[in-house]
């Protein structure tokens, strides 16, 4: 009787989806018991942009290797819906909407952008639907060149050089293979965030399908609410298609990577809290200081991005670090899609192996925090020499400035959720990377990981320099990066739930991801 009710609700539904003749109940009705009903109906009113689950159907498998992690390759849904216009995501979101109004056709679905998301379930579903969003990738910069419209689809290396050749710039990814949506809903760190701000917030309008299907624009004169809630809110309230961000002028600046002995690691920690100091900011600097482990043996790289075009190298805000004994180094003066795909080439050897993520703030204190990062270290290499019985372990350790000067440029563009506001310190990131062979290691890897990752929140508190703020992009799935937003955020973004998505599609609905908590 469900299923019988959805296909009646379908043929209400047709002339609505497509101006096309209603089609014939009994049709409906046999298509809909002759295979699932949620694949079947959106194979019906979506044909040739649904594929369901078979080795010999190419798309299918080509979309599932394309994950970046070995945990969402694992979930096989029941059919891949590739949507190619926002009309076609309407279409898509109108249909399970109203599967999962019905308990016999529970339509439970995914969302994936580039899919970079490691923990299984962040953006590929098992037995349910997965919308993978790949095929909506347009690039178009503006006649004025100050506004880029890009789908949601995007991987930043097809955004970037596009705008490289027209030497323009946009707040984006460090990492050719990491997707737009995702980074954007989440907040999105950049070499440009020193004097931008956030990619979020470099967002001026959102286009996005609502759970009744209605295509939506949010900015900040037009459902602005929902456009606050989208920069940091994730997939919470709808399915993003276009991003519609700023643009400025950007030539080739200089940027790589400097390899250092781990010998000056304690020279290092003291640049580190020095250049993150807003005291010392420099809007200019980018930098990401990876402490990385092969075989048990520690050794520093860092990612430098000096992105004023007209500087010679070294400036002064890095000239310290530079001057540090290196093993090897990259710099160079290239264009931004250069040192994206160094970075993805450095890290194609975790491509399809057992990843994961987990990331904690502290506060850049002087005379605190150089001691603690040393502590941090010391905590990491014991976790590291655990690990060496791991199959094909790569452990990194990475920290990043979060400098008060940075995240506080989000005010200008009318804040966003992430909860940044209530602070007045400069914080530093710290995230581990780790990738593994073995799938009998997970549980042992997870464990552990999690264990570093209480023990360095623990000492942070300790110290007196914890920062309750998770990076919702870097967030093992065991954290809870919303409820790290403040409780004023977090009950904002629950009534802009309840005020687009009434019947909580996305909370329940879309069960991946880290939801408001309804």
């Amino acid at each position: 009787m469900g299923i019988q009710a959805f296909a009646l609700s379908l043929v209400a539904l047709a002339g609505t989806i497509q101006a096309a003749v209603i089609p014939e109940r009994a049709a409906i009705l046999e298509k809909l018991t002759s295979s699932g009903a949620c694949c079947a109906a959106l194979d019906y009113f979506l044909p040739g942009k649904v594929h369901l689950k078979s080795i010999l159907d190419l798309e299918y498998q080509a979309s599932q290797l394309s994950f970046w992690s070995a945990q969402e390759q694992s979930l096989l849904p029941s059919c891949i819906v590739i949507p190619t216009s926002t009309q076609d995501v309407s279409t898509a979101v109108k249909i399970l909407n109203m599967g999962n109004q019905i308990s016999i056709a529970r339509c439970k679905f995914a969302v994936r952008g580039a899919g970079h998301t490691p923990h299984a379930g962040s953006a590929n579903i098992n037995e349910g639907v997965t919308i993978d969003m790949q095929s909506m990738n347009q690039v178009v910069v503006s006649s004025d060149k100050k506004i880029v419209k890009i789908g949601a689809g995007n991987r930043w290396g097809n955004v970037f050089p596009t705008l490289d050749e027209m030497d323009l710039g946009m707040v984006g990814g460090r990492v050719s293979p990491v997707g737009a949506g995702g980074l954007i809903t989440g907040g999105g760190i950049s070499y440009f965030s020193g004097r931008y701000g956030l990619a979020c917030d470099n967002i001026e309008t959102f286009e996005v399908v609502l759970a009744n299907g209605t295509i939506a624009t949010a900015s900040s004169n037009r459902n602005s609410d929902l456009y606050k809630a989208l920069k940091g809110g994730s997939n919470n309230f709808g399915i993003v298609t276009r991003f519609d961000a700023k643009l400025f002028p950007q030539k080739a600046f200089w940027g790589g990577s400097i390899a250092q002995p781990i010998t000056v690691k304690d020279d290092v920690i003291s640049f580190f809290t020095n250049f993150t100091s807003s005291s010392n900011f420099d809007p200019y600097a980018g930098l990401i200081s990876d402490f990385a482990w092969l075989a048990g043996i520690p050794s520093i790289i860092h990612q430098v991005a000096y992105t004023d075009s007209e500087a010679t190298w070294p400036p002064p805000s890095l000239a310290e670090l530079d001057a540090l004994p290196k093993v090897a180094t990259t710099i160079r003066k290239a264009e931004l899609s250069s040192f994206t795909n160094e970075l993805a080439a450095t890290l194609a050897v975790t491509n399809g192996r057992l990843n994961l993520f987990t990331t904690s703030t502290f506060i850049n204190r002087p005379g605190v925090t150089e001691a603690f990062m040393s502590s941090v270290y010391d905590l990491a290499d014991q976790v590291a020499k655990e690990f060496l019985s791991v199959v094909g372990i790569i452990f990194t350790m990475s920290f990043q400035p979060v400098s008060y000067a940075m995240y506080s440029k989000s005010a200008a563009t009318g804040g966003n959720v992430l909860g940044l506001d209530r602070f007045t310190d400069d914080t530093i990131n710290v995230v581990f990377t780790v990738s593994w062979q073995l799938p009998l290691d997970s549980a042992r890897v997870e464990a552990r990981v999690k264990k570093l990752e209480g023990d360095i929140v623990a000492l942070a508190k300790q110290r007196g320099i914890f920062n309750e703020f998770i990076y919702l992009n870097y967030a093992a799935p065991w954290q809870d990066p919303i409820r790290g937003y403040g409780q004023q955020n977090v009950a904002f973004m629950k009534a802009v739930s309840k005020r687009y998505d009434p019947g909580g599609l996305f909370q329940k609905g879309v069960p991946g991801g880290f939801k408001v908590g309804l």
